[in-house]
């Protein structure tokens, strides 16, 4: 190789790294969309998450700590590379309820496009059992020759842009099909937890609902995976997280109260517990 073609070819590999982190720094991170307003009782949020090849600023951490929520994800990964071809290493996997946090490893230039489903709608639009997914992360190999067969539809999409529009599109339509297979009476139980933020008695909901505690203790299981008063804490505990990252300097005993904790010690022991550090380490 001469002179002439080794530096055109270094200047283009120069150029291809400044796309590729001018690309990264547009991305890099954490992004979520509503749903449409009509599926919002079924689908949390889609969302991305891109770790960037290079560090720019910052270096990178090596973890990222998921929090429990008590829903259900579809998420399609990959490694990104700039140009037509534009993925890695595909991977369309179910991620099920989670009973405490878990930390995920962060590796540079890796993508992850998702779809977060409440508690009581993975059955549905997903064909999964969410009770035997819990705390698992399960390839689309080992859920369904459905769930493999759209892995490879989102392979085939031009671009990530093109693969969210495409999860996008097919969780409409499911939802669309199957929103009645969820339960009623599970689904009306999950909606009185989701709507209260964990804040209600068992007892109290099982008698509203005309069923025994062990009914709906069955229902609930089943439709979301984790029993009802363990996916109370985690509710309990998203609605604490959320105050206290939107409120900066509150009080963790007002925090606390306000969210059914019986005081500012419980909501420490709940955090620690759930999610692996103290209350000001989380949000911090």
């Amino acid at each position: 190789m001469d002179a002439m073609a080794a530096q055109g070819l270094t200047g283009c590999a120069r150029a291809e790294d400044r796309d590729a982190m001018a690309e990264d720094a547009q991305q890099q991170g954490y992004t979520q969309w509503a749903p449409p307003i009509e599926m919002a009782d079924a689908v949390d949020a889609f969302w991305q998450f891109w770790v960037p090849r290079k560090p720019h600023d910052v270096p990178l951490p090596r973890q990222h700590r998921v929090l429990p929520d008590g829903c259900t994800d579809l998420i399609f990964g990959f490694q990104h590379a700039p140009g037509p071809v534009w993925l890695a290493a595909p991977r369309l996997a179910v991620v099920g309820p989670m009973k405490r946090f878990i930390l995920v490893d962060l590796e540079p230039g890796g993508v992850s496009l998702g779809v977060r489903l409440r508690p009581g709608w993975a059955q549905a639009l997903l064909g999964v059992s969410p009770r035997e997914l819990c705390g698992l992360n399960v390839s689309a190999q080992d859920c369904s020759p459905a769930l493999m067969q759209f892995q490879r539809r989102m392979e085939d999409c031009a671009s990530p842009a093109q693969a969210m529009a495409l999860l996008q599109r097919t969780i409409a339509r499911r939802w669309a099909s199957f929103r009645s297979m969820a339960k009623p009476r599970a689904v009306q139980a999950l909606g009185h937890l989701q709507a209260s933020s964990g804040q209600v008695r068992m007892a109290a909901l099982a008698r509203e609902l005309g069923v025994s505690e062990r009914t709906l203790h069955r229902d609930i299981l089943d439709e979301a995976g984790v029993p009802p008063k363990l996916l109370a804490r985690v509710l309990r505990l998203q609605r604490a997280v959320s105050l206290l990252r939107s409120r900066e300097g509150t009080d963790l005993c007002d925090v606390a109260l306000e969210c059914g904790y019986a005081d500012q010690a419980h909501l420490s022991r709940d955090v620690r517990e759930l999610a692996g550090v103290s209350p000001t380490a989380l949000v911090g």
